[in-house]
């Protein structure tokens, strides 16, 4: 995994949510109250934008960790 991207994601993730994070952590949406499906959307939009993709909606779905963000940029990119 590039540790840039990880950076990259986990930082706007962390502002989007108003939450901290540890590098190792992985946060999942089952774990954090706050990252309901308004937070979820606002987050795609922010994504989207800082990095110049698009997500299917298949792809938003199934968006449920920072992993799970990390490894469908990656591709992307």
């Amino acid at each position: 995994m590039n540790k840039e991207l990880h950076t990259r994601i986990a930082s706007i993730l962390s502002e989007v949510l108003n939450a901290e994070f540890v590098p190792q952590d992985n946060p999942t949406r089952q774990g954090m109250p706050n990252w309901d499906s308004l937070k979820h959307m606002e987050l795609i939009l922010r994504l989207e934008e800082q990095f110049q993709v698009r997500f299917s909606i298949r792809e938003v779905a199934g968006i449920q960790s920072l992993d799970d963000l990390i490894k469908i940029i990656g591709v992307k990119l």
